[in-house]
């Protein structure tokens, strides 16, 4: 189990193939805001990239320089989070899939760019499962034993284990896990950018082939 820099996570990821980018976002989300009655859940900026390192400098400086509302709130910097796609984007596919819906709608919705910005994270050339954990118990990491996993973020209250699509002789095997605290994703899934603040933590990547790292490191020295 290593512990990985920013930029080795960056090189960690799938690399990116002809047609294909990496979307970063500003986005707005806090527990702590949510607790206080607010909903700021929201994209208040996105990157479209194929150097994840050029993007998150250029989100990191408007994250620290610009002031944000959201329905009248206003934010405070550290509910507000650099996150990415987890899996590449394929803005080939987007464009055509915009190009169509424009045809169909332009008399109700004439912005093609929003269109395409709305189909970037449905374009998803999907390489990467993430499941997300929301705990750090050990009952709870132990039904994940065995599968063969690459790399475990943390989260303020558990864990984002990435599992390669590829690594796997039945990826269905994996909706056969039933725990309120796990969560399957694939298309949809997001990441937070590790190794800068985030909130109140600042994420962790941990390079692992299996969920039993993670419960040694736990009873050890922690995580």
């Amino acid at each position: 189990m290593r512990k990985l820099t920013t930029k080795e996570y960056f090189d960690y990821l799938p690399k990116l193939n002809k047609d294909e980018i990496y979307l970063l976002y500003l986005i707005s989300r806090d527990r702590e805001a949510k607790e206080m009655g607010y909903s700021i859940d929201k994209i208040l900026f996105r990157i479209k990239e194929t150097d994840l390192e050029r993007g998150t400098r250029i989100l990191q400086a408007i994250r620290e320089n610009v002031e944000f509302q959201v329905k009248g709130v206003q934010l405070k910097k550290e509910w507000v989070k650099i996150m990415h796609v987890l899996n590449p984007v394929n803005y080939a596919k987007a464009s055509r899939r915009a190009v169509m819906r424009f045809v169909e709608n332009c008399h109700e919705n004439p912005n093609i760019e929003a269109i395409f910005d709305s189909e970037l994270p449905r374009s998803v050339d999907f390489k990467v499962f993430m499941i997300d954990v929301d705990s750090k118990d050990k009952k709870v990491l132990e039904k994940l034993k065995g599968i063969k996993a690459r790399l475990a973020i943390t989260t303020q209250r558990g864990f984002h284990i990435h599992v390669w699509k590829d690594d796997l002789e039945r990826p269905e095997n994996l909706f056969k896990i039933v725990d309120e605290k796990i969560e399957i994703k694939t298309r949809d899934a997001i990441e937070y950018i590790p190794g800068i603040p985030q909130g109140k933590i600042t994420p962790e990547a941990y390079e692992i082939s299996d969920v039993e790292e993670l419960i040694e490191k736990l009873e050890g020295e922690g995580l």
